[in-house]
């Protein structure tokens, strides 16, 4: 039937859809949205060799999911959050200014 990474990405779809519309106002919405591009770059870095698609279509999931629920905000500024997120995270792990188990 399916494989764990379409479930774990249809769950995260859903997920990002009901933080997005359950956010009262852009800035929350905006917020939300770059803290989980924190979390998400904690686990690309922490999974980058292994299970680098599996990862890379949960963060897809997600950004549609949010793009979905967060009809009424830009989506540049989404998308743009969601990746100064990823990015930044990612770069604190691989500089080890940040270190995880």
């Amino acid at each position: 039937m399916f494989d764990w990474p379409e479930i774990a990405a249809s769950i995260v779809l859903v997920i990002g859809f009901f933080f997005a519309i359950f956010s009262a106002n852009t800035t929350i919405l905006y917020t939300v949205c770059f803290l989980m591009g924190l979390i998400f770059g904690r686990i690309w870095y922490k999974f980058r060799m292994s299970q680098c698609i599996p990862v890379f279509l949960a963060i897809m999931a997600f950004f549609l999911g949010f793009i979905l629920g967060g009809i009424f905000a830009n989506l540049r500024v989404i998308a743009l959050t969601l990746l100064a997120g990823i990015l930044i995270s990612y770069w604190i792990h691989e500089k080890r200014i940040l270190r995880t188990a």
